[in-house]
């Protein structure tokens, strides 16, 4: 009898909680649209980030909403995403196909002016009077962009530049962030010419460190038919994409709206900083 009693008080608590329970779970129930799941189920399941939601469900919630676009998922196909515009039932605008291109070609090409001994990192190097290169604006080499990709889309070759993998690259923008330099910039993949320097000093200054720095000789914007490209002589700030501007003074620059990626520029640009991918 004394054993029964515990368990009968015990067995009416629990009744009466659950009860509680079942009556808050359908008091406070949130609908949730039956569309979200099916979008959720269509992604990758990749979590990286790269779309500015947190995760493939934050994306999912913010497509559903209108907030954020279908494209902007760089790591879903083009089926994926055709899919998700049906379940909407909008039409898919999709975006430039763009990729992240690294300006600088110097690496072990340019001297070190002291000896850096400090955590192997870029933005830390960057803190020590703007790294340890002769050129103040080019490439640290300790592959801070290799780490935090992603997509395992950039490596870095035997002279110690980030080397960008085009069919990996996903334009998710992480490298244009984390790049003390700011040599990174994405581009629209269909352009195969980009200038491979950053360097803003006068030509007989970039010359002297650097023997593949853009000494603003001009001879890009002669040879280009297209006006496609320029060298700034005054400084002032371009936008090379809506993620990044840069300042291009004693720089070349193209317009990729008006470039046909006909390489005339990088046949007689005399430092060879001016490259075309394959």
């Amino acid at each position: 009898m004394e054993i029964i009693i515990p368990i009968l008080t015990l067995g009416i608590l629990g009744l009466i909680f659950g009860i509680g329970l079942a009556a808050a779970a359908k008091r406070f129930h949130v609908e949730t649209d039956p569309r979200l799941e099916k979008i959720h189920g269509l992604l990758p399941g990749s979590n990286c980030g790269a779309c500015g939601g947190a995760g493939c469900f934050g994306f999912a919630e913010a497509v559903l909403s209108g907030k954020m676009k279908i494209d902007k998922c760089r790591v879903s196909s083009d089926e994926v995403k055709e899919n998700i515009a049906q379940i909407l039932g909008r039409g898919l605008l999709k975006d430039v196909k763009k990729i992240a291109v690294l300006h600088c070609n110097g690496g072990s090409k340019v001297k070190d002016r002291f000896i850096y001994k400090g955590i192997e990192s870029c933005v830390a190097a960057n803190l020590v009077l703007g790294g340890e290169k002769e050129c103040v604006w080019g490439c640290l080499g300790f592959g801070d962009c290799v780490k935090v990709c992603p997509f395992d889309a950039i490596k870095m070759s035997v002279e110690g530049i980030p080397i960008v993998d085009l069919k990996k690259c996903k334009a998710c923008n992480k490298c244009v962030e984390i790049c003390p330099k700011k040599l990174f910039s994405l581009v629209p993949a269909a352009k195969n010419v980009y200038v491979a320097c950053s360097s803003h000093d006068s030509g007989k200054e970039t010359k002297a460190v650097c023997p593949v720095g853009c000494i603003g000789c001009k001879l890009c914007e002669k040879a280009c038919k297209f006006d496609a490209i320029h060298v700034i002589d005054a400084s002032t700030t371009l936008s090379i994409n809506p993620e990044q501007s840069r300042r291009v003074d004693n720089l070349a620059v193209i317009d990729y709206d008006k470039c046909t990626s006909c390489g005339e520029c990088a046949k007689v640009c005399p430092s060879k900083c001016i490259l075309v991918r394959e």
